[in-house]
């Protein structure tokens, strides 16, 4: 194998994020490599819920031609996002038309799309350092059978997900003060198993996240449908709370879902885990030479833990703005700033708001989540616009209404309310991403101040 001195743009991971990215870049005429760990027909693989928001792909076909998945990527669609707490009998449901795919054969099309541009691209080739020429990347060192080899490019790009290669290896004076470590109490593990029955299951074109008293929040079990006679199911646990005693993720698992689908009653077609990070995007995801998009950038949804949909979005964001500062020809953070504005005032802001949802069902607990639903609290439709339209404000007639259904005992509407509040601020405080480098210390603190952390 024969690798380039030299590139326009490294990706580093050919995962979702990094497939668009490159794609958009070679669809520019510029020269794009692509370095990925895995073998070249296993890359874009990852065990997980499957779920994909649709605005990602309905874009894609829209700017660059590229069709919706489709034929087997496609594993069925999806039109509600429920939420149950301690048993499934109570459920709100959200409309949330998205897509339910394999996660390889989607992945590898795109790669297959982002080839045929003039991608290239170069399997079981783990980065293992950064080049750097004072205080900026100016390329990567691979190790191929023992052996190191330095490709340079004018800009990198860590689409390597959770490991975040490049980010882990950037220095502290390219970082300026923003923090780019992920804590324990930011990362769920997961195991998930999908089982084919013989015949089919009642659940169709909906996923169900189930929150219950023995898996501490942020973390919940899921139901996905996953076709006919197919269901993805799976657990989430916090990464900072030790398993009970004796105890690992997929005894836990079983312990849940046993009872309910006899392992006697289905055959298993995948399992796996692994690990996800469940925070805020960083304050910045550009460096001198350098993006960060996907699970390096913490493009998740921190409810729920959905990354497919985000990564594919901040992968074209960076794809766009590496273009525009290959054709100026500067590559320092402020060339490509463009890449924060697009992500901040979208993904990031739609990934604060989530934060605020995350932590209300935390202090809510599942008894209290259990409450609510039974008390039918939130419609559908209200469920929908609280976090999804900032300007969502509650009559006063419907707020007294929903306080007598609390009566005497009135703190899950607080809670709520307080929530809702929060989201409108954050919002507004997202829309305001500074326009250059030098607001963003200030603006972080604000952020961190009105999400109580310290991110």
């Amino acid at each position: 194998m024969d690798y380039p001195k030299s590139a326009d743009v490294i990706v580093v991971g050919g995962g979702p994020a990094g497939a668009i990215a490159a794609y958009v870049v070679a669809k520019a005429g510029k020269d794009v490599i692509i370095l990925d760990k895995k073998k070249r027909d296993r890359i874009g693989d990852k065990t997980c819920g499957e779920a994909l928001d649709k605005p990602a792909p309905l874009l894609f076909k829209k700017e660059l031609g590229l069709e919706v998945p489709h034929g087997e990527e496609l594993t069925s669609p999806i039109e509600f996002l429920s939420f149950s707490s301690i048993n499934l009998d109570d459920k709100l449901k959200a409309k949330t038309p998205a897509f339910l795919v394999n996660r390889l054969k989607y992945g590898q099309r795109l790669l297959k799309e982002a080839e045929e541009k003039g991608a290239r691209i170069f399997g079981e080739s783990p980065v293992r350092e950064l080049i750097l020429k004072g205080d900026q990347i100016e390329g990567v060192r691979i190790h191929r059978k023992g052996k190191p080899v330095e490709i340079r490019a004018k800009i990198v790009i860590d689409a390597s997900g959770f490991v975040a290669v490049v980010r882990k290896n950037i220095p502290s004076e390219i970082k300026r003060s923003t923090e780019y470590e992920v804590p324990d109490d930011s990362i769920v593990a997961t195991y998930r198993e999908i089982v084919e029955f013989d015949d089919d299951h009642p659940l169709k074109n909906e996923i169900v996240l189930w929150y219950r008293e023995d898996i501490p929040i942020p973390g919940y079990a899921w139901i996905f449908t996953s076709g006919p006679k197919r269901l993805n199911l799976g657990i989430t646990w916090p990464k900072n709370i030790p398993y009970p005693e004796g105890k690992k993720l997929k005894d836990l698992y079983h312990e849940i879902f046993d009872e309910m689908y006899p392992p006697s009653t289905y055959k298993i077609v995948h399992s796996g885990g692994g690990q996800i990070p469940i925070r805020i995007p960083f304050a910045s995801v550009v460096f001198n030479g350098a993006m960060l998009v996907g699970d390096a950038g913490c493009f998740v949804d921190p409810t729920t833990a959905e990354g497919h949909g985000p990564a594919l979005l901040s992968g074209y964001q960076a794809g766009k703005t590496a273009v525009k500062a290959l054709k100026k020809g500067s590559y320092r953070m402020e060339d490509l700033w463009e890449m924060n504005l697009e992500v901040m005032k979208g993904t990031g802001k739609t990934s604060a708001m989530s934060y605020i949802m995350q932590r209300l069902m935390a202090e809510l607990t599942p008894k209290g989540i259990n409450k609510v639903l039974k008390k039918k609290l939130l419609s559908q439709e209200e469920l929908e616009q609280i976090f999804i339209d900032e300007n969502f404000e509650f009559s006063l007639g419907t707020k007294i209404r929903k306080a007598l259904k609390f009566f005497p005992n009135f703190t899950p509407l607080i809670k709520i309310m307080k929530a809702i509040n929060r989201v409108e601020e954050v919002a507004n405080h997202y829309d305001a991403y500074p326009e250059d480098p030098s607001g963003l210390d200030e603006w972080t603190a604000r952020r961190n101040s009105l999400l109580g952390v310290q991110f």
